[in-house]
């Protein structure tokens, strides 16, 4: 079950998403960098190239790792966390599955929803830190796409995450890790890169300091003013990965190397996408 502050926020895809203001346990979120840079109408701009498609290859390959559960109880429940725009959890209700999405950003939580009714889907919006959820042997399967794990200066918050996930998942249900991989983006780090979309300049830099990746975004608008967020991912080897599964109660099943399905190569593949089952 949710906790209250998730219940106070529950919506489903016909509903408005609630202001901001949850409370987020002992961390301040406020001065975060992913509270600052996710609640700002730029990321999509700089991700609009994660479109449908590629979300629909990665649904399916994850479906096609993972043993589906005969309907008992009704549909099969899973939960998109860290959800962002909404991409797979729509693809997940579009395949039958019950979906609760959940996300830290007000924005992200309107857009994902907007979306939803778009396509029609049934889907209920939660806002919470990742760190915060409070689900109980609910979910047959949980999505964590799109290197939304490792944001924490704290290596115990990522550790907590991987627990409360483990808590959400009925024994026996999967959970899909999706990150960088680590070795191969070391030797490939493009340290700068700039582009125009919609006639907004976008400038990145990149760099690796004390095993995260971090990246400064310059944002220049038609109007001139420049604003600068910030990215920062801790980098996760797949051996320390696969040890803070198996400590939390996930066991590692299958490793690919991209969304087509590709196996891991821990030199060459861009991707580390881990499918573990709950023990």
């Amino acid at each position: 079950m949710a906790s209250e502050e998730q219940r106070d926020t529950d919506n489903t895809a016909g509903g408005p998403i609630p202001p901001a203001g949850l409370p987020t346990g002992d961390g301040d979120t406020e001065s975060e960098w992913f509270d600052e840079w996710f609640r700002s109408d730029f990321y999509l701009k700089l991700y609009s190239h994660r479109d449908r498609e590629e979300a629909e290859a990665c649904v399916d390959l994850i479906l096609r790792s993972v043993t589906r559960p005969a309907p008992t109880d009704g549909p099969p429940r899973a939960l998109d966390l860290a959800c962002g725009p909404g991409r797979h959890a729509i693809s997940l209700a579009e395949r039958g599955f019950a979906v609760t999405a959940v996300d830290l950003s007000p924005p992200l939580l309107a857009f994902a929803a907007s979306q939803a009714r778009e396509a029609g889907a049934d889907i209920r919006f939660v806002r919470s830190d990742m760190r915060e959820i409070d689900f109980l042997n609910e979910f047959d399967l949980v999505l964590q796409l799109f290197t939304s794990f490792g944001y924490f200066d704290d290596h115990a918050d990522d550790y907590s995450v991987l627990q409360r996930v483990r808590a959400s998942l009925r024994h026996g249900g999967f959970y899909a890790l999706d990150l960088i991989n680590e070795r191969r983006l070391r030797r490939t780090l493009i340290p700068r890169s700039v582009k125009s979309v919609d006639g907004t300049d976008l400038t990145e830099e990149r760099r690796i300091v004390d095993g995260r990746v971090e990246k400064i975004i310059s944002i220049r608008p038609p109007d001139g003013r420049t604003r600068k967020f910030v990215e920062s991912v801790q980098l996760y080897s797949p051996e320390t990965i696969e040890g803070m599964l198996y400590d939390t109660g996930m066991a590692p099943l299958h490793w690919f190397g991209g969304y087509d399905g590709t196996p891991f190569n821990p030199e060459t593949s861009e991707r580390m996408l881990v499918v573990s089952q709950a023990l």
